[in-house]
C-alpha cells in the first residue's frame, strides 16, 4: 500500500506534469536517466528490481538508447542515456544481467572508495569488487566513469581536494580495469568554479544538473543535465521523464522543502 510520503511525491509529479507538455523531448534532445540502487529495500533512490526491468524493457522497445559517447558525438536523432551512480553490489547482481537481457548500454559513475578494499575500515558486504566491475565492462554494454573517490561534496572543496578526488577516481578505474575513464559526475549534483576547472582538465564531460534534459544544439558536455529515476515514479511518471516532461520536479521539491536525497 502506498505510504503518505509516496503519495505526496506522486502528487508533486502530477502537479508539474502539465507544464511539461511544452518541454517534452524534441528531435536531437538527450535525456540522461540517473539511477542509484536497484535493491527494493525502500527509499526513493532505490528502484525495485522488477520495476527497473519493466523500465529497461520499455526503453529497449520504444526508445533510442545511446551511450554517452554517442550522445556527445552529436547523434542527430537524440535519445536516452542510462546512468547509475555510486557502485554497489546490486549493480553486478541485478543491473548488469538486465542490461544484457535487454541489450541496453549504461554508464556507471563509480565512487571508487566504495569498491571492496579501497575504502577505510572493513569491507562493506554491499561493495562491488574490481573483478565484478571487469565482468561488467566485458559485456560491452558498461562504461565506467568517475564519481570522486570518497563521494565528496566538491562545492566547498579546495582545488587540491578536487584534483585529488577526481584524479584518484579516474586513475583507479584506468589501472584496475584497463579502460579509459573519460566521464565524471559530481556527487550530490553540486560543483563550484574550482571543481569545474579541474573537471575540464581531467575529463571529456561532467554531469551536474539534476532534473534537466539536454536540448539539441545547447548541450554543454561539462554541465550535463540528468533526470533522477525515483521509486515513486512507477511506469507512468518514468515514461514522462523519458519524454522530458518532468524537468520541473526539482523546483516543486524545493518549494515543498522535500527531495529524494540530501547532502550531508
Amino acid at each position: 500500500m502506498p505510504t503518505g510520503s509516496s503519495l505526496a511525491r506522486k502528487a508533486v509529479k502530477a502537479a508539474v506534469l502539465p507544464g511539461g507538455i511544452v518541454t517534452r523531448r524534441r528531435p536531437g534532445d538527450v535525456v540522461v536517466l540517473l539511477y542509484h540502487r536497484v535493491v527494493g529495500l525502500g527509499g526513493e533512490i532505490d528502484t525495485p528490481p522488477a520495476l527497473f526491468e519493466r523500465q529497461l524493457a520499455a526503453l529497449a522497445d520504444g526508445e533510442r538508447v545511446l551511450t554517452l559517447d554517442q550522445a556527445l558525438g552529436g547523434d542527430a536523432g537524440g535519445g536516452v542515456v542510462v546512468t547509475v551512480d555510486d557502485g554497489y553490489r546490486d549493480f553486478s547482481d541485478t543491473v548488469v544481467p538486465l542490461l544484457v537481457r535487454y541489450q541496453v548500454p549504461a554508464l556507471l559513475y563509480l565512487a571508487t572508495g566504495l569498491v571492496a578494499g579501497e575504502g577505510p575500515g572493513p569491507d562493506d558486504p554491499d561493495a562491488l569488487s574490481w573483478s565484478q566491475l571487469a565482468e561488467a565492462v566485458s559485456t560491452g554494454l558498461v562504461t565506467v566513469g568517475a564519481h570522486t573517490h570518497g563521494h565528496t561534496d566538491l562545492s566547498r572543496a579546495t582545488e587540491q581536494t578536487c584534483r585529488d578526488e577526481m584524479a584518484r577516481s579516474r586513475e583507479l578505474v584506468e589501472d584496475r580495469l584497463g579502460v579509459a575513464c573519460r566521464h565524471f559526475a559530481y556527487p550530490w549534483a553540486v560543483a563550484s568554479p574550482t571543481a569545474d576547472r579541474v573537471a575540464r582538465e581531467l575529463f571529456d564531460s561532467a554531469a551536474l544538473d539534476a532534473w534537466r534534459s539536454n536540448r539539441a544544439g545547447a548541450i554543454d558536455p561539462w554541465r550535463l543535465g540528468r533526470t533522477p529515476v525515483l521509486a515513486s515514479d512507477g511506469m507512468a511518471f518514468f515514461r514522462a521523464k523519458v519524454k522530458g516532461r518532468l524537468d520541473g520536479e526539482a523546483l516543486a521539491y524545493r518549494l515543498l522543502g522535500r527531495g529524494p536525497w540530501r547532502r550531508p
